[in-house]
């Protein structure tokens, strides 16, 4: 059990990091949008680059800040019902309801990880006038991914140990 403990705390470690570090996004993020309002609609000098950069950068924010959300239980689940019921219940549901993650983070890690391999390979560009490279959002949205899934594991193990032993370990 004690690789096992350390490998989950790892996950947790990364997706903790990566969470941290990506949070300093948001304010550019923002910085960025406002400048182009600024510089818009009070200056009536609009940028090439501005919708661009926001589009990437948000991506990344989402797909890189997803393990650690779902680490922290920040994603939606209906906590009129959910809140009410035991660690052993929910970890329960958790256990059912995991096939379909990993159906959808199976998926999403195949087609991503090809998107990011043909953006890479073919030094694609965004269709816009500034045209700027993709690959490197592309492949950030993947390693999101990963870093999602491998919480998803973790999470599940968590939830198996719930369920059998009635405490979470690690």
């Amino acid at each position: 059990m004690h690789k096992l403990d350390y490998f989950l705390r790892a996950i947790d470690k990364i997706n903790e990091w990566v969470g941290r570090v990506i949070s300093f996004g948001i304010p550019l993020l923002m910085l960025v949008a406002s400048y182009e309002v600024i510089a818009r609609y009070i200056f009536n000098a609009p940028t090439i680059w501005a919708w661009d950069v926001n589009k990437q950068l948000f991506a990344v924010i989402v797909f890189l800040g997803g393990g650690y959300t779902l680490m922290v239980k920040g994603h939606i689940s209906v906590d009129v019902i959910y809140a009410k019921w035991s660690d052993r219940k929910k970890a329960v549901i958790d256990i059912i309801t995991f096939p379909i993650f990993l159906i959808f983070t199976i998926i999403l890690l195949f087609t991503l990880g090809e998107f990011a391999i043909v953006a890479t390979q073919e030094g694609e560009l965004m269709s816009s006038a500034w045209e700027p490279p993709v690959y490197q959002m592309k492949i950030a949205v993947f390693i999101g991914v990963v870093l999602f899934f491998l919480q998803g594991v973790a999470k599940f193990v968590r939830d198996i140990r719930v369920v059998t032993t009635g405490k979470n370990q690690a």
